[in-house]
């Protein structure tokens, strides 16, 4: 009997395991062809891109890691690397939210490579090489461009794609 129940607590074990690690970190949802769910074991095959820029309000460089939101977007399929954005298309936004309901916006056009000004923003997962600390975990939002650290968001959970109303 003991034998038994040492083998269910196993399977339990990696049952809970299992959802642990396909527990979403990142969503990206609205306007989007393809809404994305993003787990921890989706993030790691995503691609990786560096930043520099200072940490919350100090003045010090730091050394972010994470990926790039326009890889995220193009994965949600608002961007396409190969076609820029026109038209219509010019009025859609997009809405970074974190766990504590903070909230910055975006045009979807300056995120993009070929029309943007902040195509180089960054959510990241790392800082100076370690993982983000609990207050900023689990995912922070860089933007190396912006003259002081507002739309830098800590915590970001889910990303929303709109599209302003004529």
């Amino acid at each position: 009997m003991r034998r038994i129940s040492g083998v269910v607590l196993t399977a339990l074990l990696l049952s809970v395991l299992a959802i642990a690690q396909s527990k979403s970190l990142l969503t990206i949802d609205g306007n989007v062809a393809a809404p994305v769910n993003i787990s921890t074991q989706d993030w790691e095959k995503l691609p990786r891109a560096t930043v520099s820029a200072p940490r919350g309000h100090s003045k010090e460089k730091t050394l972010f890691e994470g990926v790039p939101l326009q890889a995220l977007l193009e994965k949600a399929a608002a961007l396409r690397a190969d076609k820029p954005l026109q038209g219509k298309q010019l009025l859609q936004y997009v809405v970074v939210t974190a766990s504590d309901g903070y909230q910055v916006v975006f045009s979807l056009a300056e995120l993009e490579q070929a029309t943007g000004a902040t195509s180089n923003v960054l959510l990241a997962d790392k800082a100076d090489g370690k993982p983000l600390d609990e207050k900023e975990a689990p995912l922070q939002l860089v933007v190396p461009s912006d003259k002081r650290p507002a739309r830098c968001v800590r915590m970001v959970t889910s990303i929303t794609v709109g599209t302003l109303a004529k």
